[in-house]
């Protein structure tokens, strides 16, 4: 049972990846391949962020005889970013897998049923955490040339971090499990958390440079805290460099706390994975409900929809927060962005309000709220299908959804870019109708994948949030047509002014959404009627 168990868990894992849900048949090989190519490229992308910032702090260290010292800095930010990476879906993983209820049916045992969600959620904080470590081995390799034993010693460490990564993620997993069972509004709470989060996060990115700093500066002085206000970290990171009894002091640590987590999900598993409400009982009041029209109840199923998902909100619709802080950010700070931005491009003022665009294109292609609609509906398709409203319809909702979440947000910063760069009223006009129209064709292309590649058979809505190809070529694909914009005026931007090529660039992106916007009203439709 155990090993048909583990057979799913890995089909499940890897079926984003070979198999093509709308056919449930296996991909084409270019398909793989294709698939392969980007997930490669983003891994080398990250690996290369991490091994810039190992050079930067190892040679430093181990000059100084403080290499157990890097590897406990190494250690840690891998150990972040493996919760970082894994927590967001430990919670759906673990309790609110849509396929809990069948497993729970059948004669298997519950811990036989944990054992195959932890490893998941292992898998995929091991991923991440490989993203760390194996470039900062490599660069601990090349400056300190360690022997055999250190090298198989760094090599059990990472394995001993994945299982600290597990319990940490099950641990923050079960805590939101343990609230979410006695909230009604689980997943705005999820969302706030994941926000501070970020937030925590995004400043100390920012403040990295400074801190590797005053780090280098003062070696011994943190060396002495860490080894006696955070003993672990210090265990961790001589058995890094080859301390063999410090290793098995870390590795002891750990593994009590996974017989600790272990034991709190077994008592608590089935518990949790069966509520479906809240602790506290409403009285029935009587209100009366306003009738809405089709076009509103729509909407409004769609919003419900979005915020019932905290998956959907953290991956899909994080851009709306980000951009309304641009815009803040650029109010208050607005005559130091002025400033900075007369001083830094005082020969090419003229491409400020290119920057500015692109800068807010871009940050609108984080929201991707169409991509996946289609593929969330899941195996309820059917009752859309079944009302007596059209197929256009149901898809208008949805774009509406995407353009309501980000054209608002986007309008606001685009007056607020054009108040403080103040590029000349056309120049300004343009800056806020561009990124609109750009707006609209993200999101009607977004649903076009999704109706060409929707995944309506999936277990957890995670790996349709956030592993599906439709989201993914959605994605990249807006930062590859604003990269294109770009070096579009690099080509031609000689022989036109900077207002008449965004005024082309409006026209261009207003005649692909309207043709984007024809397909999906007649092909569209078509589509969605035979899913």
């Amino acid at each position: 049972m155990l090993k048909a168990l583990f057979r799913k868990q890995f089909r499940e894992l890897g079926a984003w990846f070979y198999q093509d849900k709308r056919t449930g048949k296996n991909r084409s090989k270019a398909g793989i391949i294709g698939y392969s190519i980007l997930y490669a490229f983003l891994c080398i992308v990250m690996s290369g962020l991490f091994f810039s910032m190992s050079s930067m702090i190892c040679v430093p260290l181990v000059s100084a005889s403080m290499g157990w010292l890097y590897h406990a800095i190494m250690c840690l930010i891998a150990l972040t970013f493996g919760v970082f990476g894994s927590v967001f879906n430990t919670y759906s993983t673990l309790y609110s897998a849509k396929d809990n209820d069948l497993l729970l049916s059948m004669p298997i045992p519950p811990s036989r049923i944990i054992l195959v969600r932890l490893f998941g959620v292992w898998f995929w904080g091991m991923v991440y955490e490989l993203l760390v470590l194996i470039p900062a081995m490599i660069v601990y390799w090349m400056a300190a040339s360690p022997g055999l034993l250190t090298i198989a010693m760094d090599i059990f460490i990472i394995i001993a971090i994945s299982i600290l990564v597990l319990v940490i993620s099950c641990a923050l997993g079960w805590l939101v499990a343990k609230i979410s069972s006695r909230l009604r509004s689980k997943s705005l709470v999820t969302v706030l958390i994941s926000v501070v989060f970020l937030g925590v996060y995004f400043y100390i990115y920012s403040s990295a440079y400074s801190m590797l700093q005053k780090l280098i500066a003062n070696i011994e002085t943190v060396g002495l805290k860490i080894r006696s206000a955070i003993y672990p970290i210090y265990l961790m990171g001589r058995g890094a460099e080859g301390d063999g009894l410090a290793f098995l002091l870390f590795l002891a640590m750990v593994l009590a706390l996974f017989g600790l987590v272990w034991w709190i999900l077994s008592h608590s598993f089935l518990k949790l994975a069966t509520t479906r409400s809240g602790a506290a009982k409403k009285k029935y009041r009587e209100i009366s409900i306003k009738a809405r029209s089709v076009y509103s109840a729509l909407l409004h199923k769609e919003g419900r929809r979005f915020t019932s998902s905290a998956a959907y909100m953290l991956n899909c619709g994080m851009g709306t927060l980000f951009i309304a802080a641009i815009a803040v950010v650029v109010l208050i700070k607005g005559e130091w962005i002025r400033n900075t931005v007369a001083a830094s491009f005082a020969e090419y003022d003229q491409l400020i309000p290119l920057i500015a665009i692109a800068i807010l294109c871009m940050m609108t292609t984080m929201n991707e709220l169409t991509a996946p609609s289609i593929s969330l509906e899941g195996k309820n398709l059917w009752l859309m299908q079944a009302l007596p409203i059209s197929a256009w319809q149901v898809l208008k909702a949805k774009l509406e959804l995407h353009l309501l979440l980000t054209e608002l947000p986007t309008l606001l910063c685009s007056i607020c870019m054009a108040v403080v760069i103040r590029p000349g009223l056309m120049a300004s006009v343009l800056m806020v109708v561009l990124p609109q129209l750009f707006v609209i064709l993200n999101a009607s292309l977004g649903l076009i994948l999704n109706l060409k590649s929707p995944n309506l058979a999936w277990t957890n809505e995670t790996a349709v949030v956030k592993q599906s190809m439709s989201v993914g070529i959605s994605l990249f694909g807006g930062w590859i047509m604003v990269i294109f914009l770009g070096v579009l005026y690099a080509a031609v931007g000689s022989r036109l002014t900077v207002e008449l090529f965004m005024l082309i660039v409006s026209v261009l992106l207003a005649l692909l959404s309207a043709l984007a916007l024809l397909w999906l009203k007649k092909r569209g439709t078509r589509i969605f009627e035979a899913l």
